[in-house]
């Protein structure tokens, strides 16, 4: 269970992924599941839109039911119950108090307190609601997939349905007046109707890219933006439109005026453009990033503090007109690929820069570390809460005896990459890695033996089963079985499932003869007789599994890319999805017990997870 699935997926041409001073930590609850975003903060899930009902109060929805708030122009951020995993695409506030914000499933929820409080709306559907625009505390508009035009006059107590005659995807939509209105979409589609919304006529524009956004500058000038940095404007409600040059090539999103001249468009890439003439000529602007950037929004007070938003929980914050920006999101960005816990209180997380994060109080703290002399580094084991060990890159194996305040190198031989490492009670320690190799010592890591296992396959890792017994797992659906602690080996047959093939990324032991083992294609399996012969559970997933962790003989979680998390309460028998609970890859998974886990994975990850 390390950064040895990254390295190993790359080489197999396998993608896996496509701080603590901020005011609070941040949760939302999952059913009986509560996810506390411990790093980065204040969460890092995808943001989609950005309101302000006041001039200094922001709302920020996105992915799995995240709502932001903060009250003070961006500087801190909280977070708000939205009553939802489902995830937000856009919103629209009336006024300083009522809003609203729609998304997947047909969702659309109403707030009357500013965002503080969010109550679902029956909007009848179940298709993707992907924007909504109200013009008054009762009348507004919805769009999305399948033509989905939905109108309410009620302030959404009620949603009829105005859909378009064709499965068009549309994303954005806005209306003049009671009459007029405008709907837009992919491969180029603009709707436009003049009898409010009761029909609406297709218009045949020749666009090099698909509109995503519509902004209304004044009463009669508008600007679109879209893909191939696609610009369109016009001073008379529409009648006419002329193409706008712009600096970049990406699909533009969204963006935001302050006053007739100054405004701000965001794209794909961590593109920001800026005008300073209505629009007329953009010009590029530092974002100091590269991920994809979903709204702005700027202060109208003259201060000039405006906020950028955009995947992987990315918020970024200006105070000088936009020509300069910082992110607010805290906390380390880097690649978590272990954790391990021995209890409740004492934990470290290993990131792939070298260095690990350690807590002794259940993660309301951390101390960071950095490795001496490490490189990469790939496996970590805990002992307990004073010892622990790790290993990495060129047989490099370091260990801790304060908990993971500080690390000592016990072998700085060059030799194999070394994914995974653990030990017994007796003292005895195995690390296995690259070309069947392993390190063993009997005296507690004081000196490590070079050996080879009967196959010359990529370990990639190992559990001790106690009394003299291990399992080892690699590449090629390959596990070997030891009892006399690492001395030999003997190669597990699998024949006895049907056209079984794997690689194994990760297993685990809760005693003697109840283990698990996952890997590639979805596959966990389960042993009752200390990994002699092993059974397949039912996942119904195709993702590789990355790590499996049990805290008893029933109670068990896996994790996978994408942000899959999979629990079991029947000893692995059978497996259930979560919510997605982040962006990109989650890499390891620490159980401590039925109540509480610890997820780690990829741009900062860190997520307790209680039930």
């Amino acid at each position: 269970m390390s950064d040895r699935i990254a390295p190993v997926f790359k080489q197999r041409a396998v993608f896996l992924a496509s701080f603590f001073s901020l005011v609070l930590l941040t949760a939302v609850s999952v059913s009986a599941q509560t996810l506390t975003w411990i790093n980065p903060l204040p969460h890092g899930v995808t943001n989609n839109s950005i309101q302000r009902p006041q001039s200094n109060h922001i709302v920020i929805v996105g992915d799995q039911g995240r709502i932001i708030r903060s009250t003070d122009d961006g500087v801190t951020w909280k977070l708000t119950e939205s009553n939802t995993t489902i995830s937000f695409h856009d919103q629209s506030f009336i006024d300083a108090e009522y809003g609203w914000a729609c998304g997947e499933d047909g969702i659309i929820s109403h707030t009357k307190d500013g965002g503080k409080t969010w109550k679902r709306q029956n909007t009848r559907t179940s298709k993707r609601v992907y924007a909504v625009n109200f013009f008054s505390r009762e009348e507004g508009w919805a769009c999305g997939v399948g033509g989905l035009i939905l109108h309410t006059t009620d302030g959404g107590q009620s949603w009829m349905d105005r859909s378009y005659n064709e499965p068009f995807f549309l994303r954005s939509i806005y209306f003049d007046d009671d009459k007029r209105g405008w709907a837009m979409g992919w491969n180029g589609l603009i709707l436009e109707t003049l009898d409010g919304g009761n029909s609406w006529i297709k218009k045949n524009f020749d666009l090099p890219g698909n509109p995503e956004y519509i902004y209304y500058v004044n009463n009669t000038t508008r600007l679109i933006c879209g893909g191939n940095g696609l610009m369109l404007k016009t001073t008379d409600r529409g009648e006419k439109w002329r193409m706008i040059p712009t600096p970049t090539g990406v699909t533009l999103i969204s963006m935001y005026f302050v006053g007739e001249k100054n405004g701000w468009c965001v794209g794909k890439g961590g593109v920001v453009i800026k005008t300073t003439d209505g629009g007329e000529t953009w010009a590029k602007v530092n974002s100091g990033t590269d991920k994809d950037l979903m709204d702005v929004s700027f202060s109208e007070d003259g201060t000039g503090t405006g906020i950028v938003l955009g995947v992987e929980g990315t918020l970024l914050r200006s105070t000088d007109w936009g020509d300069s920006w910082y992110s607010v999101s805290k906390g380390s960005r880097a690649s978590f690929y272990q954790v391990d816990f021995v209890d409740e209180n004492n934990g470290i997380v290993l990131s792939n820069e070298a260095m690990t994060k350690a807590t002794a109080d259940g993660g309301a703290t951390w101390t960071d570390a950095k490795v001496p002399g490490a490189i990469e580094l790939s496996g970590l084991h805990m002992l307990d809460a004073s010892n622990a060990w790790i290993c990495g890159h060129m047989g490099y194996i370091a260990k801790t005896n304060d908990g993971g305040r500080s690390w000592t190198p016990a072998r700085q031989e060059k030799g194999a990459h070394l994914y995974a490492i653990a030990f017994n009670k007796k003292g005895t320690g195995i690390a296995v890695g690259n070309e069947g190799v392993y390190l063993r010592s009997s005296n507690n890591g004081t000196t490590w033996e070079e050996a080879t296992f009967p196959l010359k396959v990529k370990m990639l890792d190992i559990a001790t089963l106690g009394d003299g017994c291990w399992v080892a797992v690699g590449d090629q659906t390959t596990m070997f079985r030891s009892c006399d602690d690492g001395a030999s080996w003997k190669q597990v047959d699998f024949s006895n499932i049907e056209d079984f093939k794997s690689d194994f990324l990760s297993v685990h032991f809760h005693n003697m003869r109840t283990g698990w083992a996952s890997g590639s294609r979805g596959a966990i399996l389960y042993t009752e007789d200390g990994g002699q012969t092993w059974s397949k559970a039912r996942t119904n997933l195709f993702l590789p599994v990355a790590s499996i962790h049990f805290s008893s003989e029933l109670n068990g979680m896996a994790v996978a890319p994408e942000g899959t998390v999979l629990v079991t309460n029947n000893g692995g028998r059978t497996w259930t999805n979560l919510p997605k609970v982040s962006d990109v890859g989650v890499m390891d998974v620490a159980a401590i017990n039925s109540k509480l886990q610890w997820i780690v994975g990829h741009n900062g990850t860190i997520l307790r997870c209680e039930w």
